[in-house]
């Protein structure tokens, strides 16, 4: 098992795709492990203290990490735990295993995920579960749990898979095509362009005008041809 500390405040965004395949490396290997911080390569070393407990595929982030990127990136078992908050893309490409952040979450939560689970218990950003600018799909699988509140564009072309948020903001479940995504609190619109899926939420939403409503539930968006699912907890 690693343990990683910040060795200084960040002035600007680190790039650094720790997961934990670092846990089985050697030593020296993982203090010189490439990262970014801002346009300069750095080794981890030079950004993080770094310290092997016992055995074990596991990662522990012990500080201020909102300002370090890629977290998790593509991995694809094992467990990471953040005991503070967490930069943008944390999760990203993911295929398996086990995130938890203790703290916050910023933007892009979870983007393009095929398996695993994320879990944040405080509040996450915009942009959870969804798809990088220009590609077509989401999220295909996998869990995201955020405890708090998110912000908008949460599960866009989600193809599959489950998210869970509080209070969410505008545009759930644009473009989604499959899985499902309950928002336990209140939202904005959601549904738009919807093809597949269902969204389900416990609170106050906007409802686009291009659903029908069957027995309690609404479907649509019939103005694409849809057959997603929109219901009340």
């Amino acid at each position: 098992m690693l343990i990683l500390r910040p060795k200084l405040s960040f002035e600007v965004h680190v790039e650094a795709e720790i997961t934990p395949d670092l846990a089985e490396m050697d030593l020296k290997d993982v203090l010189n492990f490439e990262v970014y911080y801002g346009k300069l390569v750095k080794r981890l070393g030079d950004l993080f203290d770094v310290e092997t407990v016992g055995e074990g595929k596991r990662v522990i982030l012990e500080g201020d990490f909102s300002r370090v990127k890629w977290i998790g990136k593509g991995m694809k078992d094992g467990e990471i735990v953040v005991r503070g908050d967490v930069g943008q893309h944390c999760g990203a490409y993911m295929e398996g295993g086990k995130i938890i952040v203790e703290g916050n979450a910023d933007d892009w939560l979870g983007t393009e995920m095929r398996g695993g689970e994320i879990v944040v218990k405080g509040n996450a950003g915009n942009r959870i579960g969804c798809n990088f600018w220009g590609e077509m799909e989401g999220v295909k699988g996998g869990k995201i749990i955020v405890e708090g509140d998110v912000g908008s564009y949460v599960g866009e072309k989600m193809v599959d898979g489950y998210i869970e948020v509080g209070n969410a903001g505008d545009f759930v479940g644009t473009e989604m095509k499959g899985g499902v995504i309950v928002v336990r609190g209140n939202c904005g619109y959601v549904g738009w362009d919807m093809k597949g899926g269902e969204i389900r939420v416990g609170g106050r939403f906007d409802l686009p005008p291009s659903f029908v409503e069957e027995n309690g539930v609404w479907r649509g968006d019939v103005n694409v041809g849809g057959k997603g699912v929109i219901r009340k907890l």
